[in-house]
């Protein structure tokens, strides 16, 4: 958002408790080592020179009342001595909610000690994980042949969630099972008839955001690759080397329903289903009246992002977007992807830099017949707004561009649209090659493009660094 600001007329501070930007669709190839971290993070002190602060820290508490957000910084130099991080408040004109969600687990026991893959630090923790089950597999207590099976436990990797990012680790899982395991080049060419990658989807069919077409060739090519898919399949709990799982069954020649239960032998888990709201939009719910809280728990925004509020007075003041916000549109609710978040930031930036009125509906200029002037008042760029017929606040409106998804194995699939208006469907190779020209363009900063172009050749050349910090 801070990319569209002008910071002539606004004071950007940015809170947040990581201090680097990331191209999240990324973090499956960062936590298997396709790509290393630094090559796809951007510093927020250093990616824009609008941002006036920045402040590394978490929002705990929220007034919307005196507009004020209470910040608790994080604890830094745990080992000299800082032991509780101090609390500040920072007082606003607008705040801009951009939270994100969490992973939700829905209350599946021991689901909580799985892996997750929604931050930087979240790929790093897995990257070590898949590092540290590759060396417990090649551990001389199961060299054996009698010790077959509990080899191939420890390799057994479960993504638990069949959705773009179950999909993709899949598929990233797979190539670097492939690469670590060839024969005299690998680093564990033992393993290579032990690796496993279960992947477990309580729908019928995976990436139900795609077209049918290729839902069906994600599942074919899966499934081709080696990777077992299940379908219509809970977990119901994980434990300490298995999982238990509650799979749909249907009987066509009695009608009958019901489920089968049975249990997985697993070296590791990653949770890649459901989201949830985080705590400080819970807490800014509490503030605002009812109707503002949406079935999911996420914040019920108008066509310019703007919550209700009990106050009319109050109303532009708070301003949500991404996952944390349930936006209308077309008669139903706007995806949670980065495509969407993207596009909001955008547009918001443009009424806060133009210096709409947002206590009004809909927000105009300022000096207008709907709006007094105020501090914002800029004659040139009024005039000029004027001119192009933007006196008035336009709605957001989300442009469909399409979905991209790794399949592994040099594979992919592509939805490409503008808006409601399809171009063109494609997987396998081809797609494969306008997914990494999409997800480069789409990195940070120049810097990053071409630091993650030499981790794609680096690795292609050189095979996967399998060692860990």
């Amino acid at each position: 958002m801070g990319c569209s600001c002008s910071y002539v007329k606004l004071r950007v501070i940015v809170v947040s408790p990581s201090n680097h930007f990331v191209f999240t669709p990324m973090l499956a190839s960062a936590a298997t080592g396709t790509v290393e971290y630094r090559s796809m993070t951007e510093a927020v002190r250093s990616a824009n020179g609008m941002i006036e602060e920045y402040i590394e820290g978490k929002a705990v508490g929220v007034d919307i009342g005196k507009k004020r957000v209470t910040v608790r910084l994080n604890s830094l130099l745990d080992q000299y001595g800082e032991t509780e991080p101090p609390e500040i408040e920072l007082e606003y004109d607008h705040l801009v909610v951009a939270v994100g969600c969490k992973v939700d687990v829905k209350g599946v026991p021991g689901a909580t000690n799985s892996l997750r893959l929604k931050s930087c630090d979240d790929a790093r923790k897995l990257r070590t994980a898949i590092g540290e089950c590759f060396e417990y597999a090649s551990r001389p207590d199961v060299s054996g042949a009698d010790r077959e099976e509990e080899r191939t436990r420890r390799s057994t990797f479960l993504i638990v969630g069949g959705g773009p990012t179950g999909v993709e680790l899949a598929g990233e899982l797979y190539d670097l099972a492939e690469d670590i395991t060839r024969p005299h080049k690998g680093s564990y060419p033992r393993l290579r008839n032990n690796v496993k990658v279960v992947l477990c989807h309580s729908g019928s069919a995976l990436v139900p955001q795609f077209e049918q077409p290729l839902q069906e060739e994600a599942l074919k090519s899966l499934r081709r690759k080696g990777v077992e898919v299940i379908l219509n399949t809970r977990v119901t709990e994980l434990k300490d080397g298995y999982a238990k799982l509650s799979t749909k069954k249907f009987d066509k020649e009695t009608g009958e329903k019901g489920r089968v239960e049975s249990e997985l032998p697993i070296g590791l888990s990653v949770w890649c289903a459901g989201t949830a709201p985080v705590s400080f939009v819970s807490q800014l719910l509490d503030q605002l009246p009812d109707s503002a809280r949406n079935a999911d728990g996420r914040i019920k925004v108008d066509k310019w992002l703007r919550p209700q509020m009990n106050d009319p007075s109050l109303l532009g003041s708070v301003l949500v977007l991404g996952d944390a916000a349930a936006c209308m549109e077309d008669d139903d609710f706007l995806p949670q992807t980065a495509q969407v978040a993207g596009q909001q930031g955008a547009y918001l930036a443009r009424l806060l830099s133009r210096g709409y009125d947002l206590e009004t509906t809909p927000p105009a200029l300022p000096c207008t017949p709907l709006s007094p002037c105020d501090i914002f008042y800029d004659p040139m760029l009024t005039e000029w707004l004027k001119l192009r017929g933007l006196e008035v606040a336009s709605k957001f409106s989300f442009l469909n561009l399409g979905l991209l998804a790794y399949l592994g194995g040099g594979e992919a699939l592509s939805q490409v649209q503008v808006g409601e208006f399809p171009l063109f469907a494609y997987s396998g190779s081809v797609a494969f090659v306008l997914w990494r020209s999409v997800y480069l363009v789409k990195q940070v900063a120049t810097k990053n493009r071409i630091l993650v172009t030499f981790d794609w050749i680096k690795n292609s050349v050189f095979g996967r660094d399998m060692t860990r910090f």
